[in-house]
C-alpha cells in the first residue's frame, strides 16, 4: 500500500467517523432522512477505512488482509449507496429518474463486489480479466458525478438568489464545496482507476500517483468539513458582503 494514499485514509477514516456521529446525533434530533442517509453513508466509509488500513498496521498475513480488504470494499460501497440515497432525498426528492439512478447505482455496486469475489478477485483489481470491475467503476462514479453536478447547479441557483438578498452566503459556500467534492471524488475513481492499470502492467505504482491518490482521499474530506461543520474564523470570512460565495 502507497504511504501518502495510506495516511491520507486514516484522515478521511477519522474525519468521517467524526462527522458522521454528529449527523448521527443530529438525525435522531431532527429525525430527518437526509442526514440519516448521509451519517449512514459516513460511518459506513469510516468502518471500511478501518477494515481495509487498520490490519496493515498489525500483520502481514495475506489471507487475513485480503478479508479484511473485501470487508472495507463492502462497507464502502455501501456507504457510497447511502450517498446516492441522500442526493436524492435532498436534491431530487420526487424524481423517478433518480429513483431509478439509485437503483442502478446499488445493483452495479453489488453485482460488481459479488461478481468479481465469486471469480477470486476479492480487491477488484484486475480490469482486464474480469467485467465485473467496470460494473463497480461506473457505479462509483456515478454518485459522485451526480453529486457534483446537483451542488455546483444549486451554487449557481444560490448565487442569482443571493443577489437579491433571497439567500445567505454561508448556504451558496456550501453548495459550492459539496459540488467541488464531489467532482475530486469523482476524480479519485478514475486515479484509482490508473493506478490500478498501472499496477497492472508494471506491478507497482508511480510516486505521482500516490501523491495524486492522497491529495484526493484528502481534500474532498476537508471540504465537506467546511460545508457542514465550518469554524466560526470560516463563517464569518464567507458572510463578509465582499465575499458573496
Amino acid at each position: 500500500m502507497s504511504y501518502n494514499a495510506y495516511y491520507a485514509e486514516v484522515v478521511a477514516m477519522t474525519a468521517f467517523l467524526v462527522m458522521g456521529a454528529r449527523l448521527l446525533r443530529m438525525s435522531t434530533q431532527t429525525r430527518g432522512q437526509p442526514e440519516r442517509y448521509l451519517s449512514v453513508a459516513f460511518l459506513l466509509w469510516a468502518l471500511g477505512y478501518i477494515l481495509w488500513d487498520v490490519p496493515y498496521a498489525l500483520t502481514e498475513n495475506e489471507w487475513i488482509l485480503t478479508r479484511f480488504s473485501f470487508g472495507g470494499r463492502v462497507s464502502i460501497n455501501l456507504g457510497t449507496i447511502a450517498l446516492a440515497m441522500f442526493i436524492r432525498s435532498v436534491f431530487r426528492p420526487e424524481s423517478r429518474w433518480a429513483l431509478w439512478f439509485v437503483v442502478g447505482i446499488a445493483v452495479g455496486l453489488i453485482a460488481g463486489v459479488a461478481g468479481s469475489g465469486w471469480m477470486g478477485d476479492w480487491l477488484g483489481e484486475r480490469p482486464f480479466e474480469y467485467a465485473w470491475y467496470w460494473f463497480e467503476l461506473v457505479a462509483n462514479v456515478a454518485p459522485s458525478a451526480w453529486m457534483a453536478a446537483e451542488g455546483m447547479l444549486s451554487y449557481q441557483n444560490a448565487k442569482r438568489r443571493l443577489r437579491l438578498g433571497l439567500c445567505d452566503a454561508l448556504s451558496c459556500n456550501r453548495f459550492l464545496l459539496w459540488g467541488l467534492a464531489g467532482a475530486i471524488w469523482a476524480a479519485l475513481e478514475i486515479v484509482t482507476f490508473a493506478q490500478e492499470i498501472e499496477h497492472s502492467l508494471t506491478g507497482s505504482w508511480s510516486f505521482a500517483s500516490d501523491i495524486l491518490m492522497g491529495a484526493c482521499e484528502f481534500v474532498p474530506v476537508v471540504l465537506i468539513w467546511f460545508a457542514f461543520f465550518p469554524p466560526a474564523a470560516y463563517r464569518n470570512r464567507i458572510a463578509r458582503p465582499h465575499r458573496p460565495t
